[in-house]
């Protein structure tokens, strides 16, 4: 037995798994998990690692090692090495994107697998965070406790059973929201600044994922929140419903649709594009490591539209991006979150689990989602529905834009601000610096594709109009839904 397979002592086998993970974000190289089995640990390595390189990070190992030892020994108050190991896992997955997480405990991990597959003791919302953190819900399940309680879509989530909630991932607030049938939680909440306590008794829910009805001139729509692992069942039997009550043609509205089960959405592509057309690459370290193709459909196929928001992400952004670089149909509304990568669920020999973003997906035309979104075909903003005196008050923090002078990368300007200001109102995430720096020129390049303009990410005087234009129309709904008029409007 080599000396990598002595290492028996329990506190060596975790440590060595945490190292390798720290590996994976600190090089360029693939050096992969160490997992243990039985009493032995087991190392390997990949791509370019050297003997010198391999023979260096074993002495960190090492030295971890030394170091959870000396704590544990030496440390002023009581202090144990599992605390220690989850502290450092919880260190790794911090340094990883927000969708990489490390489960401590087997019901954090189920709760997880439960809010994907649709199958929950909960209230019945769908949650996301929005661009400065706070936790927004999305949808309330109408056969769900919350929505018996009053809880609506918009309202934010303060704290839960006293908990404050900002600075947590979505997964922590799921966990802290779910619990056991017949308890009860309850929230803090705030609409349009007014805050409220909420208590909710939870029950056992399975998501509803899909809703549908014929609107006028025989125009079908279908609504998915979520992609839950049967959700491309529910989408077929409504089609097939709408094309047997006449439907000839079809809206799928995936706006607010935060993502879920991939083959759902792939499934559902299938039924609206052309077979062997492509739907999704997947790339992991610049390679593409899988493709999906359709595999079209045994029913009739319609003049399709498809509406996104800025709060479409992950799965959903796959199929609305399929249906666009296939030409299957016209997206509407707003250009879409962009969260453009995947994870996969990992469980370790002695049970530990943790969810790890394994690569990005990539558009048909093998374009990256992640951090750009998908641009609509056409630009429709329902506005955020702000009262006179929200917009009275936002207003008076907002700098005047000065239109005598270009900016381009690089340079400082008041006016600058002034643009970085309406951007982050809008809900893109860029510092307010005054400078046009990378954040802030790739913004302006989605507003312009947004709007059909040229893209280059300069603030010309055209590019400061456009950046007025959306955030006129952002503040300014009226509460008409104008993408779903606009969708029926191109399919009539």
């Amino acid at each position: 037995m080599n000396r990598k397979q002595q290492r028996t002592k329990t506190v060596a086998r975790i440590l060595a798994v945490i190292v390798a993970l720290a590996m994976i974000m600190m090089s360029g190289y693939y050096l992969l998990l160490a997992f243990s089995a039985g009493s032995e640990v087991f190392y390997v390595y990949a791509g370019e690692e050297t003997p010198e390189t391999i023979e260096k990070n074993l002495k960190k190992i090492d030295l971890l090692r030394e170091v959870v030892q000396y704590i544990d020994e030496n440390y002023a108050d009581d202090v144990t090495v599992e605390e220690l190991a989850d502290a450092a896992y919880n260190g790794v997955f911090d340094a990883l994107d927000q969708w990489s997480v490390y489960y401590k405990t087997k019901e954090e991990k189920d709760a997880f697998i439960n809010q994907v597959t649709g199958n929950y003791a909960g209230i019945g919302v769908t949650m996301t965070l929005d661009g400065e953190g706070r936790c927004v819900i999305t949808q309330v399940n109408t056969l769900g406790p919350a929505y018996e309680a009053g809880i609506k879509t918009g309202m934010i989530i303060v704290s839960v059973d006293g908990a404050a909630v900002k600075g947590k991932t979505l997964d922590e607030i799921s966990t802290l929201v779910r619990g056991e049938p017949g308890t009860t939680v309850e929230l803090q909440l705030e609409l349009d600044g007014a805050s409220s306590t909420v208590s909710v008794a939870r029950r056992n829910i399975k998501a509803q994922t899909v809703a549908y009805q014929m609107l006028e001139d025989k125009i079908g729509y279908i609504s998915i929140s979520q992609f839950s692992g049967d959700t491309w069942k529910e989408f077929r039997t409504a089609k097939i419903d709408l094309l047997g009550q006449g439907m000839e043609a079809l809206i799928v509205d995936l706006r607010n649709n935060g993502g879920g089960v991939m083959g759902d959405a792939l499934s559902i592509a299938s039924m609206l594009i052309e077979a062997g057309k492509p739907l999704v690459f997947f790339e992991q370290q610049g390679e593409i490591i899988d493709e999906y193709y359709s595999e079209g459909n045994g029913f009739r196929d319609v003049p399709l539209a498809v509406l996104i928001n800025n709060r479409t992400a992950s799965a959903s952004e796959c199929l609305a991006a399929a249906i666009k670089d296939n030409a299957a149909g016209t997206l509407i509304g707003e250009t879409s979150y962009g969260k453009g990568v995947a994870q996969e669920l990992v469980t370790m020999d002695n049970g530990d689990s943790f969810k790890l973003t394994f690569c990005h997906f990539l558009t048909p035309l093998k374009q990256r989602i992640d951090g750009v979104g998908i641009v609509p075909d056409i630009a429709v903003s329902n506005g955020a529905q702000l009262s006179a005196a929200q917009i009275e008050a936002l207003e008076k923090e907002l700098l005047p834009i000065e239109e005598g002078k270009k900016y381009f990368a690089g340079q400082v300007g008041l006016t600058v601000l002034a643009i970085q200001q309406r951007l982050n109102i809008i809900g893109y995430d860029v510092d307010e610096n005054a400078r046009m720096d990378e954040k802030t020129v790739e913004a302006l390049k989605r507003i312009q594709a947004l709007y059909g303009a040229g893209v280059y990410g300069g603030l010309d005087f055209c590019t400061i109009d456009l950046v007025q234009r959306a955030y006129r129309e952002f503040i300014e709904g009226d509460g008409t839904d104008k993408q779903l008029l606009k969708a029926i409007e191109v399919l009539k």
